[in-house]
């Protein structure tokens, strides 16, 4: 017997007792919790006695619907009073979100648990199922005991299948069932409402703008930059948990990213830098202000994130919950290290991670858009991000694209390959001419995709 079966031995009956212990402890707690619960919601009965529609997000636990939540309440019930309640823990959410919205009030509502980060997930006491179903139950008696049964109740996924009934919906064949098809549809059809149901854009209070405008005008001015600098959002992802298909849209390096940064100050844009890398010493005091973060401005960092994303001219970065804001404020986006192939955005080019096959040999550009497109789950083979040429090219691109945004598609013929019916053509996604050159060679293309 092996070292790692020894410890697969040992660790058995501590996890069937470990188990134990906290389904027994959440049973203790659970009563508790659904008294915090309710205490904190009497916090709000005026507001809940004012609304037409209480939506309540238990799931999924993650930064991306606190946003999409919002978007979309307000546009499907335009016109109404909406409040739109979060169940919250310390984990991954951004509070800072509620200041965001003049046409929905947004609340985050701690939950009372017991919780211990292990590996990048989080373990919970009572579980969250159980809590989770408690809120939902409770909060629907309060909103109707409350406004008198005159407001509608919903929770988030709800609220996501009445987006099913909208027009023009998209399913691709590898979008059957579960929580990831109704992810990926929600996301097509929500991109699709935006256009139909016009809304302000989600914007920080001005004060707020102000402060960190001012800030990023004296680093600029700093590096001897002249005029007013035009802001590029760049986000950039790396997935920690072991979660296989969210690492399929890992970024690559941000050192990968510094050329495509210096055209980006030459074309006179500042960069802003968000997600989960990290400015070392040495590359801050080389960019000197024409790359930043929070900590470049001594800003509060979920501030400073929703700023950048939300006031940026241009946004550059990966498929992840930081591009959400970019897509409901229209910003010209361009998608890095881009994956699933049949993914899109609105107003967006898009360049593809490339990838090997399980004999280790690269796969073709046109095979990955059309044999491979539906493949969310990369069983064909492995990806590779893309490499420091690949971004520099396609950012020297999209700064001359995004100049000319309403000229036709000179790879429209290129982009046809991709099929009609995925969530790329449902949102009027372009490819990157750059992948085009460097992926799908020879000027007989546009007959080939013909025949």
């Amino acid at each position: 017997m092996n070292r790692e079966q020894m410890r697969r031995v040992f660790l058995f009956p501590v996890r069937i007792l470990g188990k134990i212990f906290s389904r027994i402890t959440g049973i203790v707690i659970l009563p508790f919790s659904a008294l915090a619960w309710t205490l904190q919601l009497m916090l709000r009965f005026p507001q809940i006695a004012r609304s037409e529609v209480v939506v309540l997000m238990t799931s999924p636990t993650s930064f991306g619907p606190t946003v999409i939540g919002p978007d979309l309440v307000r546009r499907l019930y335009q016109g109404r009073r909406c409040l739109f309640f979060v169940a919250s823990w310390r984990h991954e959410y951004n509070t800072k979100v509620s200041l965001l919205w003049t046409d929905v009030d947004v609340v985050f509502i701690p939950r009372f648990l017991i919780t211990l980060s292990y590996r990048h997930r989080v373990i919970a006491v009572p579980l969250l199922l159980w809590h989770d179903r408690m809120v939902e139950w409770l909060t629907q008696k309060l909103v109707g005991q409350v406004s008198g049964g005159r407001a509608q109740f919903l929770i988030l996924l709800d609220l996501y299948r009445e987006t099913q009934f909208l027009d023009q919906a998209t399913s691709s064949p590898s979008m059957q069932n579960g929580e990831r098809a109704l992810s990926v549809d929600v996301t097509t059809q929500w991109q699709i409402l935006q256009e139909q149901v016009p809304a302000p854009p989600a914007r920080l209070p001005e004060t707020m703008r102000s402060d960190i405008a001012s800030g990023l005008e004296r680093l600029w001015r700093k590096n001897n930059k002249g005029g007013t600098a035009k802001l590029c959002c760049m986000y950039l992802r790396i997935e920690k948990r072991e979660v296989y298909r969210a690492r399929l849209r890992n970024s690559s390096s941000l050192e990968n990213h510094l050329l495509a940064v210096r055209l980006l100050n030459e074309a006179g844009y500042q960069v802003l830098l968000t997600g989960d890398f990290e400015i070392d010493a040495a590359t801050r005091e080389d960019f000197d202000g024409a790359l930043v973060d929070a900590k470049s401005l001594g800003a509060d960092n979920d501030i400073y994130r929703l700023f950048a994303v939300t006031e940026a001219d241009i946004f550059i970065g990966n498929n992840g919950a930081g591009e959400v804001l970019a897509i409901i404020n229209e910003i010209p986006s361009l998608y890095l290290d881009w994956f699933p192939y049949s993914n899109g955005r609105k107003n967006s080019w898009v360049y593809f991670k490339a990838a090997r096959d399980k004999e280790n040999h690269m796969l073709s550009g046109r095979r990955l858009i059309t044999d491979f497109v539906y493949d969310s789950g990369a069983s064909f083979g492995t990806l590779i991000n893309n490499t420091q040429d690949e971004i520099t090219d396609a950012v020297a691109c999209f700064i001359e694209d995004v100049k000319e945004r309403n000229k036709t598609d000179p790879y429209a013929d290129i982009a046809a390959l991709i099929p009609m019916d995925t969530q790329f053509h449902a949102t009027g996604a372009r490819l990157s001419p750059a992948w085009v050159r460097r992926n799908i060679p020879g000027e007989d293309v546009a007959t080939k995709a013909q025949a």
